[in-house]
């Protein structure tokens, strides 16, 4: 009897065990969804923005908005995520302001755009999310000066432009990004 009830227990714990690992994720790409994007090239950070930079960026990005004829709401954080500059466009929701501050600040710790985790989010790599430095969202840019990570901007509630106007001010000290684009 009791040889009978370690042998039930025992099945019972392998049982219960493979059970466990076949429950785990994939890591095979899932049928349909686009690939993921390769490695993003790793920026050095620079000195932090100054807020004479910060007014060039801020120049960009008024007139990227005006040729667009579009009202966004921007945040502009140094390297550590740390807010230098903010405008709510008038009528935005309240909610624009963490969407705004949330890209700028996941483009400066990560140095790379936003729109990079948002093409991975996009590819199933859905546990991305769990890292609260990582919003996958385009509109978020790092601000380059001397090929360096000095900042980034956030840029939301302009529907489609916000990527456009967020890279207006990225690029607004060098001209580029170290990558030329």
């Amino acid at each position: 009897m009791l040889k009978s009830a370690l042998m039930l227990g025992l099945a019972a714990v392998l049982l219960t065990g493979a059970g466990a690992f076949a429950q785990a994720p994939s890591a095979l790409p899932i049928p349909g969804l686009p690939k993921p994007p390769g490695p993003f090239p790793n920026y050095q950070y620079g000195p932090v923005i100054t807020q004479e930079q910060a007014r060039v960026v801020i120049a960009a990005v008024e007139a990227e908005s005006a040729k667009r004829n579009v009202k966004p709401t921007i945040a502009i954080v140094e390297p550590s995520g740390a807010l230098v500059y903010y405008f709510k466009a008038t009528n935005a929701f309240y909610s624009m302001e963490e969407m705004a501050m949330r890209k700028a600040k996941s483009a400066a710790r990560n140095r790379r755009p936003t729109r990079y985790d948002m093409e991975r989010y996009s590819a199933g790599i859905t546990g991305i999310t769990d890292a609260e430095e990582i919003f996958p969202f385009a509109g978020g840019e790092p601000i380059f000066f001397q090929g360096k990570v000095v900042g980034a901007i956030g840029v939301t509630g302009t529907a489609n432009a916000d990527e456009a106007i967020a890279h207006a001010g990225a690029i607004a000290l060098d001209g580029k990004t170290p990558d030329g684009k």
